[in-house]
């Protein structure tokens, strides 16, 4: 039927084609649609060869999100001549980080800010420059002036990545601008500034009543996932130091939004000088209704070594993470799973969420 050439290139290509369904069958990893998300928070900006900036940087990762104390400041002695001047010195010095100007090009980079980079140490909505602080903020991180972050008060806002059954909505949350002073037990030692304790008043907030109506509105938005970012940890309530546990009602209220959510939520946080993975259940917590789980991140390039020894009733593992390192979530849409890593300055991946997170198809 066909001339002996085109039957040999006709086998050819068959061969190739029979090659290419196997390699497809027994690879399926390799074709899988995944969704990459680093997060990370306290970067050291006088740090900028630490070796763990080439590592983040080789994971290209689609999205990178810094959690705050991503500069390190403390403008409440200083003279307010000296102070636009000081926050430029510390985001120069982060600017100059060789691999954090090509992460910039190569990932979105989504931000918040945690004490030190609002410029007060636990800092409130008593911080006087808090606007000046903003602005500085905006400006570093290529936030334009007319976006509605920009112009609403406060620093918080929502970022929408993927599209149609991948599309996640990633919630920016300001837990500084709005909040209330802490109520602490200055007769305990564990904490320097003495011990943060729960306050049972009620008139208290975290995030102010604009931001709360706000982030319930951002919730009950359609959405594969959500993914609430916290500069403080939510869920762990045993240390002493900042923690949504400090306001109970407050953190009450998140988790039974979160966990009420349009679909799934799961929780990403910084600012304690160590990772780990912590999970709430329905028979945890009286409002909570699906299992929420909180991954936390930190330092990237700042000091460690605390936590030794620290209770967390709702830790995952064993042990927290005591070294720099950053975290890693793989969403594969396929499997429609999530899998949380943490990453050290030597590429090593320390601990790895084995549970994954089902993301069912009645949410998407």
């Amino acid at each position: 039927m066909f001339p002996n050439s085109l039957r040999s290139a006709f086998g050819s290509i068959g061969r190739t084609f029979l090659y290419l369904g196997c390699v497809y069958a027994f690879v399926p990893s390799a074709l899988a649609q995944t969704t990459s998300i680093a997060f990370a928070s306290c970067i050291d900006d006088e740090k900028p060869n630490h070796p763990i900036w080439n590592v983040l940087l080789d994971a290209n990762p689609d999205v990178t999100i810094f959690m705050g104390d991503n500069v390190y400041l403390d403008l409440t002695r200083m003279n307010s001549d000296a102070i636009i001047d000081e926050f430029d010195a510390n985001y120069a010095r982060l600017e100059r980080v060789t691999s954090f100007q090509k992460l910039r090009k190569s990932s979105q980079i989504l931000a918040i800010w945690d004490d030190n980079d609002y410029g007060q140490h636990d800092g409130d909505a008593s911080f006087k420059h808090k606007d000046v602080s903003k602005q500085k903020f905006l400006e570093f991180w290529q936030i334009e002036p007319t976006s509605v972050r920009a112009k609403r008060t406060g620093n918080y806002d929502s970022v929408w990545i993927g599209e149609g059954k991948e599309r996640i909505q990633i919630i920016l949350s300001d837990s500084r601008y709005f909040r209330s002073p802490w109520q602490r037990d200055s007769n305990a030692a564990e904490c320097t500034s003495g011990n943060i304790v729960p306050s049972h008043d009620e008139d208290t907030t975290i995030l102010g009543q604009a931001q709360w109506s706000w982030l319930e509105s951002r919730l009950s938005a359609p959405a594969a996932l959500h993914i609430f970012v916290s500069g403080i940890q939510v869920i762990p309530q045993d240390h002493c130091f900042e923690r949504w546990a400090g306001f109970p009602h407050e953190r009450k209220r998140l988790l039974g939004l979160l966990s009420e959510a349009s679909a799934r939520s799961i929780i990403l946080s910084g600012d304690r000088h160590l990772a780990e993975t912590s999970r709430v259940l329905p028979t945890d917590e009286s409002r909570v209704e699906k299992e929420l789980i909180e991954f936390t991140s930190s330092s990237l390039t700042s000091r460690f070594g605390w936590g030794t020894g620290e209770t967390n009733c709702y830790r995952v593992t064993e042990d927290n993470i005591r070294v720099n390192n950053f975290g890693l979530l793989t969403i594969n849409w396929d499997r429609r799973t999530i899998t949380a890593e943490y990453v050290d300055e030597e590429g090593t991946v320390l601990q790895k969420v084995q549970e994954a997170i089902s993301v069912s198809d009645a949410e998407l």
